[in-house]
Formats: C-alpha cells, structure tokens, sequence
C-alpha cells in the first residue's frame, strides 16, 4: 500500500493528475457537445455535418505539413529556451505558409468534386471550413508548447478552456441559425484561441528570448520527422474518415451517417483513457529514449494500464448500449445498438491494445513502423469496405474495423517486442 501511494504522491508531483483531469474533461466535455448537437439539429442536418467535418478532416490531415508534432518532440529535446523557441518558430512559420497554399488547392478540389446530390449543398460550407486551416494550426503549436515545456496544469486549463468555449458555441449556433450556425460558431472560436494563446505563448516562455537559427541539418531533421509524422497520423486517420466517406458515397444517404455516427461517437471516446495516459507519458519516453531498460518496463506498465482501464469501460458501455442509447440520443437512434456493440470491440483494440505501441514508438522517433503498418491496414479496410458496404452496410463497416484493428495492435506489438527485446525484461 505505501509502495502504490507513494507512485500516486510522484505522478501529482509531475503534474499527471492534471494531465489526467484535463484531458478526460475535455474529451467528456466534447462527447457531451456532440449529444446536444443530435438533439438540436435534424437527422439530415447531422449527417451533413458529419460529411462536411469529414471532408476538413481529411484536408487537415496534412495541415501544416505535420510540423506541430515536432514541437512536441524538439522542444522538449532544445538544450537551452533560445534553441526550444527557435524550433518553436520554425513549426510556426513554415505550418503557417504551408496552410495558406493548402486552403487555395483544396478548395478547388472541393468545389469540383463530385459529391452526392443529397449533399452538394454543403460544397460552400466545407470551402468556409477549410479556411479555419491556420488557426487550427496556431491552437495545436501552442497547446503542444505549452505541454513541451512541462506545464502541465496550465496545458490542462487551456485544453478544457479552449474545447468547452467550442462546444457551447457550436450548440448556441445550432440553436440560433442550424447547421450555418454551428459552422460560423466553430470559425470565430478557432480564430479567438489562435490568436489568444499564441500571445499567451509569447509572453510566458520567450519573451525578450532571441531564437537560436535552426541550421540546414536542423531544419531538414524536423522536416522529415514532422513528414513522417504527418503520413503516419494521417493515414490512421483516414480510417476514422473513410468509414463515412465510403458510406456517403456508397449510400448517398445523409441518415446513414448520422446512424453510424452516433453509434460511433460513445465507442470512440473510449479513447478519452488512452489519450489522457498517452499524452502524459510521451514525453517522458522522450527523455528516455535511450535507456532500454527504462522503456521496456514502462512500456509494459503503460500497456497493462491502458488495457484494463479501457476493456472495463468497454464492458460497461457494451452490456448497457441499449439504456445509454435511449437516454442520450433517444429511440430515433435505437436501430444503432448492434453496430455500437461491434464498434465498442473495435475500439477497445484500437484504443486498448494498440494505442500504447504506436504512441510511444512515435515519442521516440521510430515513426517509419507506425507508418508501414498504418498503411497496410488502411489498404485492407479500404478493399474490404469497398465489398462489405453494398452488402452488409454500416455493420459491415463495423466487422471490417475489428479486423483491421485487431491486425495492426499484434504487427505492432511483435515489432515493439523484437527491437527493444521485451524478453530480457525481468518481470
């Protein structure tokens, strides 16, 4: 007992807790913000939501060219304040330039693409999202700062503040002006916390600090792990995105995806756990890179507390689908509760067994396996769904995540096991 309560007193000194409240926090506050907006907006009007999201979900996967991520890896390694704001600058500047170019190409795309007549009305809408591209950039450099520099409860703060100033506005735009209004909503809000929490930045870590020059090698150092990351990240968010891309082009039906998005949203926040652990830890594993044995057995004690904690949650949300349902969404949506009950296994794999493996791998740099096994995964999903969906619809989509998920937590857990050699680990 004393052993355990004085691991709990280490992980309050180094600000776990509020990694842990905060994030948890944010993540129920935003789950509970999709709730409100299913009860405010029609059945159509959600799931042209969900399709435009989608859409500026998938432009936002090369945001910035990646760059934020790196902050979150050399900042934290930046020897002196002037070499960490000088890494700072760079994913600032370069992310910034690389968004505008980004706006003006996928906005073409958007206008010309083909979308299904059910959903062509939302062309001028997601062009008017896209455009949000770099203050979201802002928000994720300087939230990532302030975690880099290990300011744990203000980093917590500025999460829930930024998360629950969203949400409430969206809601408020939905009530006023419908789906216009949860768009417009979600444009002003992004604006005001770039703008906020770059001079917030500014002003605690590098005021009057002249940043280091990042020399060629530097630079070209970043770009690559920055790139790396980007690919990796974005092809595992493609599979979070092709689900309802796939399902509004295959059914061209918008009540389709606001079924399987609902039945996705409870399943998905399951994530909530693993995210509040992972990005506690990461850094952590930064500093320790090197040290074999450190990673080994925090790795594994990272794994089986991710495990449980999500499998018991999953547990509970699978035997109690049917009340929680009913409760939250109301009986429009009752039809959902088979394809949840599938999507709740896919996402204890997900979130349960593979997160941990594929996060720390990534703290450390080792990137390229993340990526390689990403790939082939969404290759397998993207060819089985292209089958699956005309037949067997949204619980076809559901069996083909098991699979997917299933296959790249074991890749991922044999490789981590060979390289840093897991069986000379004495447990």
């Amino acid at each position: 007992m004393s052993n355990i309560i004085n691991q709990f007193t280490k992980l309050k000194k180094r600000g776990a807790l509020y990694i842990f409240a905060g994030t948890f926090i944010t993540k129920f506050v935003a789950f509970f913000g999709s709730i409100f907006l299913v009860r405010v907006l029609s059945k159509e009007e959600f799931g042209m939501l969900s399709y435009i999201e989608n859409i500026y979900s998938y432009v936002y996967i090369i945001a910035g060219m990646g760059l934020a991520n790196s902050i979150l890896r050399y900042v934290i390694l930046g020897k002196s304040v002037e070499e960490k704001y000088g890494y700072y600058l760079y994913a600032l500047k370069k992310g910034l330039l690389f968004n505008f170019i980004l706006i003006i190409g996928a906005a073409l795309i958007v206008y010309f693409f083909p979308h299904p007549d059910s959903l062509k009305s939302t062309r001028w809408l997601i062009i008017l999202v896209i455009m949000m591209l770099p203050f979201q950039h802002l928000i994720d450099d300087n939230l990532y700062t302030i975690r880099a520099m290990f300011d744990n409860k203000r980093y917590a703060i500025s999460s829930f503040m930024f998360t629950f100033t969203l949400i409430t506005s969206r809601y408020l735009g939905a009530i006023l002006w419908n789906l216009k209004g949860v768009i417009a909503a979600k444009m002003f809000i992004n604006i005001f916390w770039g703008m906020i929490l770059c001079f917030t930045t500014y002003k605690l870590y590098f005021r009057k600090i002249k940043p280091t020059t990042l020399s060629y090698v530097d630079r070209r150092t970043v770009d690559k792990y920055s790139i790396q990351y980007m690919i990796t990240n974005g092809i595992w968010a493609i599979f979070m995105l092709n689900d309802v891309f796939l399902l509004g082009q295959l059914c061209g039906d918008s009540t389709v995806l606001a079924d399987y998005k609902v039945a996705y949203v409870l399943p998905g926040n399951l994530s909530i756990l693993s995210t509040a652990i992972g990005v506690f830890i990461g850094p952590y594993f930064v500093r320790h890179e090197n040290d074999n044995e450190w990673v080994r057995k925090n790795y594994l004690r990272t794994y089986r507390i991710t495990a449980s904690l999500v499998g018991f949650s999953a547990i509970i949300l699978y035997i109690f689908a049917k009340p929680i349902i009913t409760i939250l969404y109301g009986l429009e949506y009752i039809n959902v509760i088979p394809i949840m009950r599938l999507l709740t296994i896919a996402a204890f794999i997900n979130s349960g067994l593979r997160f941990t493996t594929a996060h720390v791998m990534a703290s450390m740099g080792q990137i390229k396996y993340n990526m390689i096994v990403s790939f082939l995964g969404m290759l397998i999903q993207i060819s089985a769904n292209i089958f699956i969906i005309p037949i067997f619809g949204t619980v076809g989509v559901a069996w083909t995540s098991i699979g997917v998920y299933l296959f790249m937590a074991v890749v991922l857990f044999v490789i981590f096991a060979k390289k840093y050699d897991l069986k000379a680990l004495k447990i």
